[in-house]
């Protein structure tokens, strides 16, 4: 925790003492009897079993199917015991080294949870939701709960992970929502059937959710591996396109890093953040198809060799044409070498007839040319290359990303100069 920045530690502390409060609160109005303590037990193993089985999430963190035996018990047994139930199993998993993190991770998953927990509970009560039964009737204290352990819960981690990563938190509560809430909004129904069953059967019917909880998982945990291995071979097609050359090397990336960094400047919803990311990782996929013996040139290309260079965003874009997820957006590759004045390639658009996304891309990749060692001249400073984009601004480069890559690149000064960049064109080509 001594590498944490003031901002987080004074985060966690805050986390904790508002849980603390609420803990303190809520434990007087706990009620011991046969049928809480039966439950408690019972739900204790539960949450133990379902908590062991996490999912990680994009922007970090993860999530489990520990939301429908959250709210299950909420139903049941009120927010006071529901509370004591989940702080308990994260606190036996970490006895037991089922968990592995480090304790202040474990006392904020404690504190998390009985915030979440607890303030649904609350809000549960406060709408007159029927602790003794599940009634599909109660839908406004149901779904006011259901609502209330989201916001509390999404909301507490975005906020830790907006701060360690230094993102946004819109950007970190709009990845990992986007993930969470099919998740969630599968849960609270089967929450409210694991009470309605528990209500009436007893142990025996909540065991048979078993199976349901465990296919919730996996059909979660299938589609973010299944989103994994799309990104991954999204990088894996622009590392061998960067491969071809000692110079393009971790080139693609750079550019993808440095177009997201300009996209959430501007304010772009996140879908289109992340399809940007996604185009500017490929725009230079359409040179697998051009010779390496002009690729890897070291001397002046010839009129000639240089019209077949420009072939590549035509050919990039007739390659993302045919991955139905990526060809909405093939133009980003087709134009991002138009020039926003005008006098680019292949159509010589200019302004805002060129794509934005392509207007992203073309700064993002000029300014990872010009920062780039090249078999003719070694790199340029990142100041040199300020200078440069603000000097060619309205002329090859759209104003106003330039204003937002300048804007958010001098918040972040630590980004160090690669060593190893770009293709053997010049930034302005």
């Amino acid at each position: 925790m001594k590498t944490f920045s003031l901002s987080i530690k004074l985060y966690i502390v805050f986390v904790v003492l508002l849980a603390a409060f609420l803990l303190v609160s809520l434990i007087p109005t706990i009620e011991i009897n046969s049928y809480n303590v039966q439950g408690f037990v019972f739900f204790l193993l539960l949450a133990i079993f379902v908590d062991s089985l996490p999912v990680s999430l994009p922007r970090g963190g993860y999530v489990t199917v520990s939301m429908a035996v959250d709210y299950a018990s909420i139903i049941l047994f009120g927010p006071a015991i529901s509370v004591c139930i989940m702080v308990v199993a994260i606190v036996l998993r970490k006895l037991f080294k089922i968990d592995k993190s480090p304790w202040y991770k474990v006392l904020f998953n404690c504190a998390q949870v009985v915030l979440a927990v607890g303030t649904a509970g609350v809000v549960f009560q406060l709408f007159n939701g029927n602790n003794a039964g599940a009634e599909f009737n109660n839908l406004l204290p149901l779904s006011s709960s259901a609502v209330t352990y989201i916001i509390v819960n999404c909301t507490a981690v975005s906020i830790i992970l907006a701060l360690s990563q230094k993102i946004s938190l819109r950007t970190i509560w709009m990845t990992n929502i986007r993930w969470l809430l099919p998740n969630f909004l599968l849960l609270a129904p089967l929450g409210l059937l694991m009470a309605k069953v528990y209500q009436y059967i007893g142990f025996l019917g909540i065991v048979l959710f078993f199976i349901p909880l465990l296919l919730a998982r996996f059909i979660f945990k299938a589609y973010m591996d299944l989103r994994e291995i799309y990104f991954n071979t999204l990088e894996a097609l622009a590392s061998a396109i960067d491969a071809k050359d000692r110079y393009t090397r971790g080139h693609s990336e750079r550019v993808a890093e440095y177009a997201s960094l300009i996209a959430r400047a501007m304010k772009l919803p996140e879908d289109q953040v992340e399809m940007i990311q996604h185009m500017a990782l490929l725009h230079d996929v359409g040179k697998i198809g051009i010779s390496d013996d002009i690729l890897c040139k070291r001397d002046k290309l010839t009129a000639e060799e240089f019209e077949i260079i420009k072939g590549h965003s035509g050919l990039g874009a007739k390659i993302i044409e045919a991955m139905e997820d990526l060809a909405v957006s093939k133009e980003y590759i087709l134009y991002h070498h138009e020039q926003y004045a005008g006098g680019g390639y292949p159509h010589g658009l200019s302004g805002e007839d060129i794509p934005l996304g392509a207007r992203i891309i073309s700064v993002a990749d000029a300014f990872d040319a010009m920062t780039s060692d090249r078999a003719y001249r070694p790199r340029k400073s990142f100041h040199e290359a300020f200078a440069i984009l603000e000097e060619m601004s309205g002329q090859q480069f759209d104003p106003q990303v330039v204003k937002a890559f300048l804007s958010v690149m001098d918040e972040k000064r630590k980004i160090q100069a690669p060593t190893n960049c770009d293709s053997v064109l010049p930034a302005s080509e």
